[in-house]
C-alpha cells in the first residue's frame, strides 16, 4: 500500500476546472438550513394532523390522499437514484444529488404521511411510515450535529498521514497483495492505493467485489481505521442503509398489495380506493 499524501494523486489528473466551478455552484445544507427544514416538515405535518376531513375524504385510499402517496413515493426513489449514481460513478456531481436527495425526502416525508395519516398507524404499512420518519430524523440530525465529525475523518487531516504504529506488517502486506491480485480481474486500470469498487464492479463482478471489500474490511481492521472514524460514525451509516432497504422493500410491498390484491387489503370492507386486482379474496 502507497503512502497516500494530500496532494494530487500522481497516477491521476486532477479534477477539471469545470467540475470544480460545478461543485462550487452547488447550495450547501448547513446546519440552520437543515434546522429549518425539519422545523418546516414537522409544522406541515401537524397543520395536516389538525385538519384532516371527516367523512370519505379522511380515508388513506381517498383521491386526495391516495395522489399525494403517489407524488410521494415517486419523490422518495431520488435517494434510491442517488444512491445508484453514487455507488455506480455515474454522477457528474455528486452534491447536486445530495441536495436533490434531502430536498425530496422530505416532501415525500410530508406527502406520504398526508396518505398515511388517513390509516391506521399501528399496523404493516404504519411501520413502513414509521422507518421513514425515522430515515429523515435521523439524516438530519446526523448532518446537523456530526458533520464536523465527518470533516475530521474525510478532510485533510495530519492524523490521516502519519506512520501507524502497532500494525502487523506481514499480514498487512500479505492482505494489500491480495488485493493486488484481485485488482488485476476486477478492474486492471485502477491502482490499489486509491480504489474502491463501486456499483459497476458489484454487478460485473459480484463475488470478486465482496471478496475484495472483505480485504478491505481486513485491512481497515489491522491499520486501526474503524477506532480513528469512532463507533458512531462507523455504525451510523450501516443503520442508515439498512432502515433504507427496509423502508424501499416494505414500500413496494404496500404498493403492490393494494394496487394487485386490493381485495386482501381490505380485509372484507369495500375497495374505495383505486386499484388494478383484486386478488386475494
Amino acid at each position: 500500500m502507497q503512502l497516500k499524501t494530500a496532494g494530487t494523486d500522481p497516477g491521476r489528473s486532477p479534477p477539471s476546472m469545470a467540475h470544480q466551478s460545478q461543485s462550487a455552484d452547488v447550495p450547501r445544507l448547513g446546519r440552520p438550513f437543515l434546522l429549518g427544514l425539519l422545523v418546516a416538515v414537522l409544522a406541515l405535518l401537524a397543520i395536516m394532523l389538525g385538519s384532516m376531513p371527516f367523512g370519505s375524504g379522511r380515508l388513506a385510499g381517498s383521491p386526495p390522499r391516495q395522489t399525494a402517496a403517489i407524488l410521494g413515493a415517486v419523490l422518495l426513489f431520488v435517494p434510491v437514484l442517488f444512491s445508484v449514481t453514487k455507488r455506480g460513478g455515474l454522477s457528474a456531481c455528486p452534491p447536486a444529488w445530495f441536495v436533490a436527495h434531502v430536498l425530496a425526502s422530505s416532501a415525500g416525508l410530508a406527502l406520504i404521511c398526508f396518505h398515511g395519516l388517513g390509516g391506521s398507524l399501528l399496523s404493516p404499512p404504519g411501520a413502513v411510515l414509521g422507518l421513514l420518519f425515522f430515515l429523515v430524523l435521523q439524516g438530519t440530525l446526523a448532518r446537523i450535529f456530526l458533520s464536523a465529525r465527518f470533516s475530521q475523518q474525510f478532510g485533510s487531516r495530519v492524523s490521516s498521514f502519519l506512520r501507524v504504529d502497532g500494525v502487523d506488517r506481514a499480514a498487512l502486506a500479505a492482505v494489500i497483495e491480495r488485493k493486488r491480485a484481485l485488482l488485476a480481474t476486477l478492474d486492471p486500470a485502477a491502482s490499489e492505493s486509491v480504489f474502491s469498487p463501486n456499483l459497476r464492479h458489484a454487478l460485473r463482478h459480484p463475488w470478486l467485489t465482496l471478496k475484495y471489500a472483505r480485504l478491505v474490511a481486513a485491512e481497515s481492521r489491522l491499520v486501526g481505521a474503524r477506532r480513528r472514524a469512532g463507533t458512531v460514525l462507523s455504525l451510523w451509516r450501516r443503520v442508515h442503509i439498512a432502515a433504507a432497504i427496509a423502508f424501499v422493500s416494505g414500500l413496494i410491498l404496500h404498493v403492490v398489495v393494494v394496487t394487485f390484491f386490493a381485495a386482501y387489503a381490505a380485509g372484507g370492507r369495500a375497495i374505495y380506493w383505486w386499484h388494478l386486482a383484486a386478488w386475494g379474496a
